[in-house]
């Protein structure tokens, strides 16, 4: 099997609006979530509840210096990307496939997997409408750093304190980018 070449591209409210609507994310942007308010009133709505099976949340900084994807997987349940970050770093990159953990998985092993199952974001830090979102529960996806030397990239998530990763190998799949 010959190596996957993805291409990396920018994080635009249009393509973090198309993954939402293919709900592998959800996005958290100044105009998502505006609900009817009437005078002297505040509504609230919880967006999801995490299970309680997996502990309470936490939040927890992320910094991405591997060149490959080693900490590929899903989680069991949903986790929010806060994409506040030093945009003078390297560059960071985000992976998502479009199928499911165990969709992926079988195309792993069954070596069918494909440039059409992913997509390769350039992590945006510091925007509104694009590096605010939840990744839904199940969605394969994980981070590498551009080769080279330079300051790592960093960032936010809050999750359920007891959340694990399902990881799905896929070393030796991509080709560099």
């Amino acid at each position: 099997m010959s190596k996957i070449k993805l291409n990396p591209v920018e994080m635009t409210a249009d393509v973090m609006k198309s993954l939402e609507e293919k709900k592998l994310i959800y996005r958290l942007c100044p105009t998502s979530e505006v609900m009817p308010a009437g005078k002297d009133e505040t509504t609230f709505r919880s967006i999801y509840e995490c299970d309680d099976k997996f502990g309470g949340h936490k939040l927890i900084t992320v910094t991405v210096n591997a060149e490959t994807f080693k900490s590929f997987g899903s989680h069991p349940d949903n986790e929010e990307f806060l994409l506040i970050g030093d945009p003078d770093s390297k560059p960071l990159y985000l992976l998502i496939s479009y199928l499911n953990h165990e969709d992926l998985e079988k195309k792993v092993a069954d070596k069918t997997i494909a440039e059409e199952d992913f997509i390769l974001l350039k992590v945006k830090y510091n925007d509104p409408e694009v590096s605010f979102f939840t990744m839904m529960k199940g969605v394969p996806h994980g981070e590498c750093s551009a080769k080279g030397d330079g300051k790592p990239g960093a960032f936010y998530v809050t999750e359920s304190k007891g959340l694990y990763i399902d990881y799905i190998e896929l070393d030796g799949i991509f080709a560099d980018f």
